[in-house]
C-alpha cells in the first residue's frame, strides 16, 4: 500500500494543505512545532480511525474549529487506487471509502494498514501496562476479526458489571453478565497467547538486523488469569464478587493483562541502556508490520516521526536492513537526510508545506 496524495482542513495547526505522496521515500523537514509529527498523525488515522499521539480525539481539530477533514488517496494491494474521506465535527465522525460510508470500526480496521515509530514508543516499553495492551490489541485486532469483536463484547460486558457492582446489584443480576463475559474473555486470552508468540518470533528476526549483538529479546505474556475453560473463568468471577463490590470494579481479566519485554540482561524496562531500548521499539513496530504484511497481504507504510535521528549508527543502519525497501516510508527531522536526493522533500514551517 502506498499513500498517493492528502488533503486536510483544520487538523490540529494545520489549516489546509494539499500534498502529493507518490514517492516511495517522502521527507517533511522543519523545525520541532511546525506541524510534521501532526500530519504523520493525520495519515496515521486510516487504519484504525485513532490518533497514535493521544487518546482524545477531541484535541485534533484545529484550535477554534468545530472539527477537521482529511481526503486521502492511495495504491492499494487489493482494492487498487482508492479514496478515503475523514469528516470529524460536534462530537460525530463521518467515515467514506470509494464513496461507500463505513459504519463499522470493525469492518475497516486493518484494511489500510499504517505502523507509526515515533519516541512515544518507548511508553509501550516504560509505560503502564494500559499501554503494552493498547499495541497488542491494535496489532490483533487489525488482522483477527474474531479478537476485535471478543474484545468488543468483552470490554462492554466489564462495563456493565462494574456498573453493577457499584449500584449494588444482585447475584442474579452479575451472573448474567459473567455468563455473557467468560466466553469473550476465554477468546481474548487464547487468541493473545497465540498472537504473542507469533509477535515474539518476528521480533527476534527484526531485531537480529538492529542489535549490535544477538542480545536475546523476549515478549512475555502475562495474563491476569490463566488461560482456561469458559466456565472456571466464570465461576473466578463469582468468587471475586464480594471484593469487587467493595472496590467498585471487575479486578481480574484480560483487561488486566500485561506484557513484559526482556533481553539477555533481563527486564529490558529496567536493565537495557536507553539505545537498547529504543532500538527494541523500533524492532517491535517493524515486527508489527511484517505481521500487517503476513497476515493482511497488504504491505503497510511506515510512518518515522524524527525516530531515524534519535538512532545511533549502527542502530539506524539496522532499521534499513530490517525494513522492507518496498514499504513506503514518510520521515520526519529538524535536519535532512544524508541521501535527499533520493526523498521527495518537504519543507514545514507553520503549519505549511512547500515542495523542495
Amino acid at each position: 500500500m502506498r499513500f498517493l496524495y492528502l488533503r486536510l482542513q483544520h487538523f490540529r495547526n494545520i489549516d489546509f494543505t494539499e500534498l502529493d505522496l507518490d514517492a516511495p521515500r517522502v521527507f517533511l523537514l522543519g523545525e520541532n512545532g511546525q506541524g510534521k509529527s501532526n500530519l504523520l498523525e493525520a495519515l496515521g488515522l486510516v487504519t484504525a480511525l485513532r490518533s497514535f499521539r493521544t487518546q482524545s480525539m477531541a484535541a485534533l481539530p484545529k484550535q477554534g474549529e468545530q472539527g477537521y477533514a482529511a481526503v486521502y488517496e492511495l495504491d492499494h494491494e487489493v482494492q487498487g487506487r482508492t479514496e478515503l474521506e475523514i469528516q470529524s465535527g460536534s462530537g460525530s465522525r463521518a467515515v467514506q471509502m470509494d464513496g461507500e460510508k463505513v459504519t463499522r470500526l470493525g469492518d475497516f480496521i486493518g484494511r489500510l494498514p499504517v505502523v507509526p515509530l515515533s519516541s512515544g514508543d518507548l511508553m509501550i516499553l516504560r509505560g503502564s501496562p494500559a499501554e503494552r495492551r493498547r499495541f497488542i490489541d491494535l496489532t490483533l485486532s487489525a488482522v483477527d476479526g474474531a479478537y476485535y469483536n471478543a474484545l468488543r463484547y468483552y470490554h462492554k460486558g466489564v462495563a456493565e458489571r462494574n456498573r453493577l457492582l457499584k449500584k449494588g446489584g444482585s447475584d442474579a443480576e452479575l451472573s448474567a453478565f459473567e455468563a455473557e463475559i467468560a466466553p469473550h474473555a476465554i477468546t481474548i486470552g487464547e487468541r493473545r497467547r497465540i498472537g504473542v508468540s507469533m509477535l515474539r518470533d518476528t521480533l527476534k528476526r527484526v531485531y537480529s538486523d538492529i542489535a549490535e549483538a544477538d542480545e536475546g529479546p523476549e515478549l512475555v505474556f502475562n495474563a491476569s488469569v490463566p488461560v482456561g475453560q469458559v466456565e472456571s473463568f466464570r465461576r473466578l468471577l463469582q468468587d471475586a464478587r464480594q471484593r469487587d463490590r467493595i472496590i467498585g470494579s471487575t479486578q481480574k481479566g484480560p483487561h488486566r493483562d500485561d506484557f513484559q519485554l526482556n533481553l539477555q540482561v533481563g527486564g529490558a524496562r529496567e536493565y537495557a541502556s536507553d539505545g537498547q531500548q529504543r532500538g527494541l521499539c523500533v524492532a517491535l513496530r517493524i515486527a508489527q508490520a511484517k505481521i500487517f504484511e503476513e497476515r493482511l497481504g497488504l504491505q503497510p507504510v511506515i510512518l518515522a516521526d524524527d525516530v531515524l535521528g534519535e538512532l545511533d549508527p549502527h542502530r539506524k543502519a539496522g532499521f534499513w536492513r530490517a525494513c522492507p525497501e518496498s514499504y513506503q516510508i514518510i520521515a520526519t527531522g529538524t535536519e535532512p537526510p544524508p541521501d535527499t536526493h533520493e526523498w521527495l522533500m518537504y519543507k514545514v514551517q507553520g503549519g505549511g508545506f512547500e515542495q523542495q
